[in-house]
């Protein structure tokens, strides 16, 4: 089992030593998605908040059979991010504290 895996495995039986551990080494993938989404009118905080939140709940919801590599769980976090931020953002879009880019 890799130290990823053990760290995942760890993290999901409420252990906060891991869970910070497995934060830390994703934290960069969280502050690129957060700086994205401030440039397009968010509040940095916010989104690197909810990223934080987005990031806990696909740890525990994260199904190790599924899982063919530690690779594949990077994968995971980082679609699970993309997707619960753009939501965030279009939420945020509809309540006028946001405007919509198009590219």
């Amino acid at each position: 089992m890799s130290e990823l895996s053990e760290l995942i495995a760890r993290a999901k039986q409420r252990d906060v030593e891991a869970m910070e551990e497995l934060f830390h080494q994703f934290k960069p993938l969280l502050k690129s998605r957060a700086k994205r989404y401030a440039r397009m009118g968010l509040e940095y905080e916010d989104v690197f908040q909810q990223g934080a939140l987005l990031f806990i709940i696909g740890v525990y919801e994260h199904q190790k059979e599924r899982e063919r590599s530690p690779t594949a769980f990077s994968g995971y976090i980082k679609k699970r991010l993309d997707w619960g931020l753009w939501v965030y953002y279009r939420k945020q879009v509809k309540r006028g504290q946001a405007t919509f880019i198009k590219k």
